[in-house]
């Protein structure tokens, strides 16, 4: 019986004894805490105000912004000209052409052809500037492979294999006014100098087709392509 009492009393008495010893300590622990902080309340103060002020000037600074310029207006809307040139022509090819709703309307030219209008005179078609072709016949060692390719209107993609040579071929020399020595630039021969100046960016190309509906070919229909970089007081190349 008594190693009955003496185990009960280690099992109970002592943990108890124990844990009350424990909250006591806490709890002088925690009163040494707050009389610290009661007694250096004011530097303890001025300090969380300083940390909290230095918080949000860390979290306020910024890269220094650069200053916008011309050429990134023009960039950036150059871009999306392209973008949105390309988004439509993506989705023209894409679309069916037997929706309802987008049926395209009759070509002139099969009106005219069912109202029996034929071919009579010669046309001449004369292009605007810049919408010309133009295309390489002689050239730096840069321009290996481009002869006879076309230089100016068409896919460009010489502007962005070599920028530098695409440039050199299409300047003018600054005291003749022509080519410069060395290079041969000409303008595209034929009705393709000027009936799109980009992949599906049309010029010419539906007035000749239109044209061709009513008996018109190469024989009777010309382009008067010309080099359009030249002035009026040099000669111009044309077919």
């Amino acid at each position: 019986m008594a190693s009955v009492l003496r185990f009960r009393k280690l099992c109970f008495l002592e943990p108890a004894k124990c844990s009350s010893y424990d909250e006591k300590i806490k709890k002088t622990d925690k009163k040494q805490l707050f009389e610290t902080h009661k007694i250096g309340g004011k530097n303890y103060e001025s300090a969380n105000v300083s940390v909290l002020e230095e918080k949000p000037n860390k979290q306020h600074q910024r890269r220094p912004t650069k200053e916008w310029k011309c050429i990134d207006s023009c960039c950036w809307t150059i871009g999306l000209l392209c973008t949105l040139w390309w988004l439509l022509l993506f989705l023209y090819h894409c679309l069916p052409a037997n929706l309802p709703g987008l049926q395209p309307p009759e070509p002139p030219g099969a009106r005219l052809k069912r109202s029996g209008v034929t071919a009579l005179h010669p046309v001449v078609m004369v292009p605007g500037i810049v919408t010309g072709g133009l295309e390489l016949w002689e050239g730096r060692p840069c321009s290996d492979g481009l002869f006879r390719q076309r230089l100016w209107g068409g896919s460009f993609t010489e502007i962005f294999k070599r920028p530098m040579c695409w440039l050199e071929h299409l300047s003018l020399d600054n005291e003749t006014g022509l080519d410069p020595p060395g290079i041969r630039v000409r303008a595209v021969p034929g009705l393709v100098a000027a009936d799109y100046f980009a992949p599906g960016y049309f010029v010419w190309a539906i007035l000749i087709e239109n044209l061709a509906r009513i008996g018109y070919e190469g024989k009777n229909m010309y382009m008067a392509a010309y080099d359009w970089r030249l002035s009026f007081q040099n000669r111009g190349v044309w077919t």
